[in-house]
């Protein structure tokens, strides 16, 4: 492969020898270093490619071997330039399309994030905004280090962070813990401006089980908390030989602590509801935004009066990892019809009891152990209701600074 870039860049023609004594010229070619390739023979003759260079020196072999040659075409770039030599226009636009290009691959116009669970897309992106880090920025302003720490420092509930730049393309990678401790309102300041940290309940409820990594348990299993009491505080009591404190360390508090708690629960589904009876009818619309500049297609659903719009985005791309600031977008939308609907005590009962599941399935993606389950369903003549609590076993706890100048009761 970089052999013929070599050959292209510099020039090589395809030449046919012809003569009696074809044999003696492939000789003294070798003899004399010139390089031929795609050797074949054709009606008689031979083919093959030289570059532009030997192919100055063949006048004095070809008279020693009597032969003929005769070029069949001509490829390489001095021989493009020559042929286009006049046309400036073409010149000038492939130098603005290599200009334009190496621009485009010097920008970010794409930022992915693979991993998060708890923190969505959105919430991250409005941080990376605010700290100046946004699509079609400079490659050479991302310090991929620091923004890792950046973005590990400000969401606690991540573990481990790694930015990548690809192409054009900023790729964060996440990894969550296990415990959602850090995720409290204002933990990430609480961490950044003081020495000693503790974790609190964040709700009342009953401890299940303590593990403490960094910092002093305040309590144990069994013992009922409310909402703010402390749980592993951050300072660290130093004794001296005579059993007294002299000092404390302060340090951020670690640890897993599971929370008996109760999560209260309450839906309502009515019985009488209006249905979307689609009528099959479809029109699309398209939209194209290049660098921040939106262009509609022809095309409108202007005739529809009740409808719903879904949208598809779609960010054009070179290869795998060059994107560029072109977005295509489709908007397809669908014609519906208003009709009346009474359900049944077994349909609204389905519908009460799936979305229930649901809220279960997102406690337990998030860690949360349900231990017993006390929502009741109660059918009314033109209503269903599902009201109660659930039982919970999870990480309920938040960072919270702790006073420095008190000191460490038993």
């Amino acid at each position: 492969m970089e052999q013929r870039f070599v050959h292209f860049l510099h020039g090589y023609v395809r030449i046919r020898i012809m003569g009696a004594s074809c044999d003696r010229f492939l000789n003294l070619c070798a003899f004399h270093g010139i390089f031929l390739w795609r050797l074949l023979p054709a009606d008689g003759a031979y083919e093959a490619c030289v570059s532009r260079t030997d192919f100055l020196k063949l006048k004095e072999i070809v008279k020693k071997s009597h032969t003929r040659i005769r070029i069949i075409k001509r490829y390489g770039l001095p021989f493009f330039i020559h042929k286009y030599r006049k046309r400036w226009a073409c010149a000038g636009g492939a130098l603005a399309a290599c200009l334009f290009m190496a621009w485009l691959s010097s920008h970010i116009w794409n930022i992915s994030i693979e991993g998060n669970l708890s923190q969505t897309d959105d919430v991250i992106f409005e941080y990376l905004g605010n700290e100046g880090v946004s699509h079609g920025m400079w490659k050479n302003q991302v310090d991929t280090l620091t923004l890792s720490d950046q973005i590990r420092n400000y969401f606690p509930s991540f573990s481990w962070v790694s930015t990548e730049l690809k192409g054009t393309r900023l790729v964060i990678y996440v990894k969550e813990g296990i415990s959602d401790a850090a995720t409290g309102e204002g933990a990430s300041d609480i961490q950044e401006g003081l020495a000693a940290t503790g974790l609190a309940a964040s709700k009342p409820g009953t401890v299940v089980s303590v593990y403490v990594r960094k910092g002093l348990s305040a309590v144990s299993a069994g013992d009922v908390v409310e909402a703010g009491e402390l749980l592993v505080s951050g300072r660290i009591p130093v004794y001296n030989d005579d059993g007294e404190v002299i000092s404390f360390q302060e340090v951020t508090a670690d640890a897993d602590i599971v929370l008996r708690t109760e999560t209260a629960y309450h839906d309502e589904v009515p019985c009488e509801t209006v249905l979307k009876s689609y009528t099959g009818r479809e029109k699309n619309r398209y939209l194209i935004r290049i660098c921040g500049s939106s262009f509609s297609l022809p095309g409108g659903w202007g005739a529809f009066e009740l409808c719903d719009v879904t949208g598809v985005i779609s960010q054009l791309k070179l290869s795998e990892n060059f994107y560029i600031p072109a977005y295509f977008y489709k908007y397809t939308a669908r014609e519906y019809e208003n009709l009346q609907y009474y359900r049944t005590k077994d349909e609204v009962q389905a519908i009460l009891e799936s979305n229930l599941s649901i809220f279960v399935q997102n406690l337990e993606e998030k860690g949360v152990q349900i231990f017993q389950n006390n929502v009741t369903i109660d059918l009314y003549e033109n209503t269903a209701v599902a009201d109660g609590v659930l039982i919970t076993d999870e990480s309920a706890v938040i960072y919270t600074a702790e006073n420095t100048d008190s000191s460490l009761s038993d």
